[in-house]
């Protein structure tokens, strides 16, 4: 009678690993432990497993779960997987992106789907279908409280506090923080850090501008100084609302930055696409990827790695300065304001 072959998920039965992890073990790649590797080899050798073509698997995919994203948000979501992409490869896994929707089917996965980058700015939405799937998930953007993923973003709060201190090193006591919405928490940490670096310098005001991108800033700042604002300088949430407002500002007739400072977040190509080049903060977007995908591969490594507490990982900024920023001024809004006609 022909004795029965030994397979990798018999090696994987015995040692309570994944198919994924034993093939990788026995083919010399990397995103295994030394110690897992060497189980599984001594494993090997006592069952007579004899490597043929199973071992030819694919590679270990790391799904990159995006939604759809507005044009500014997209060159965030495209560096952040340029660096997972660069990073996997280094490590033997691929980055496949796949759109949330996809996700639906969480628990019918292809085998070789090794982990989740969730890529989207509420990870809250589809939380509960990506635990489901079985494999480590790490987030781009915060995670609900205690929620059990793995989570890597910029450190927000500490380049809002670091903007404060730039901005008030130079003179500013009156500022703004502009963004276009309040819900995602990245913005939320941001104002929150800068609110606390400005108030480490008595006397000063922050005011806070939310309004619908899509309706256009030249409204509702025109309606925050008729309510008696008064800012020598603001800080944008992102880039992209930095471009509108040096835009408007100049429309105005303001002079940027003797007049107004204009400081924006992310670093993203438009800051150095209009004049004055925007002072702005650097984030770390392909470290962000790259990060991510040590994450995954570390949760891999060894089965107890799966359970042990969630990371939550902030990494840190710094700030551009361009020619958007300078000395506090003295705009003139109480004369400008009359003269910039009805809100209609």
């Amino acid at each position: 009678m022909a004795s029965t072959r030994v397979t990798i998920q018999d090696l994987a039965d015995r040692l309570g690993l994944s198919k994924f992890s034993v093939s990788r073990a026995l083919s010399g790649k990397p995103g295994v432990a030394e110690s897992t590797r060497s189980r599984v080899l001594q494993a090997a050798r006592a069952m007579g497993y004899r490597a043929h073509a199973e071992t030819a698997h694919p590679v270990g995919q790391i799904l990159f779960v995006r939604s759809e994203v507005d044009p500014v948000s997209s060159e965030l979501w495209f560096n952040i997987m340029q660096g997972a992409e660069i990073e996997a490869e280094r490590l033997g896994y691929s980055v496949v992106p796949r759109q949330a929707r996809y996700l639906t089917g969480a628990a019918n996965l292809d085998p070789s789907v090794v982990g989740l980058i969730l890529a989207v700015p509420r990870p809250a939405d589809i939380a509960e279908i990506a635990a489901r799937s079985g494999v480590p998930v790490v987030c781009a953007s915060y995670v609900e409280p205690l929620v059990r993923f793995d989570h890597v973003v910029g450190a927000d709060w500490e380049s809002g506090v670091a903007v404060a201190r730039m901005l008030t090193g130079l003179g500013h006591r009156h500022v703004a923080f502009i963004h276009g919405s309040s819900l995602p928490l990245g913005r939320l940490e941001r104002f929150r850090g800068f609110k606390d670096g400005m108030l480490e310098t008595p006397g000063s005001v922050v005011e806070d501008i939310v309004y619908d991108e899509a309706g256009g800033f030249r409204r509702p700042f025109l309606a925050y100084l008729r309510n008696g604002g008064t800012p020598t300088a603001v800080f944008c949430a992102h880039d992209g609302i930095a471009v509108s407002a040096v835009s408007e500002l100049l429309r105005m007739g303001l002079r940027i930055p003797e007049d107004v400072s204009v400081v924006g977040y992310s670093d993203f190509a438009c800051a150095t696409q209009i004049s004055p080049h925007l002072t702005t903060v650097r984030t770390p977007q392909t470290e962000m990827g790259a990060a991510m995908v040590r994450c995954i591969a570390d949760r891999l490594a060894l089965p107890e790695n799966r359970s042990r507490a969630p990371v939550r990982m902030a990494l840190a900024s710094e700030i551009v300065r361009r020619a958007s920023t300078g000395p506090a001024g003295n705009p003139p809004w109480q004369t400008l304001v009359p003269t910039l006609g009805a809100l209609a």
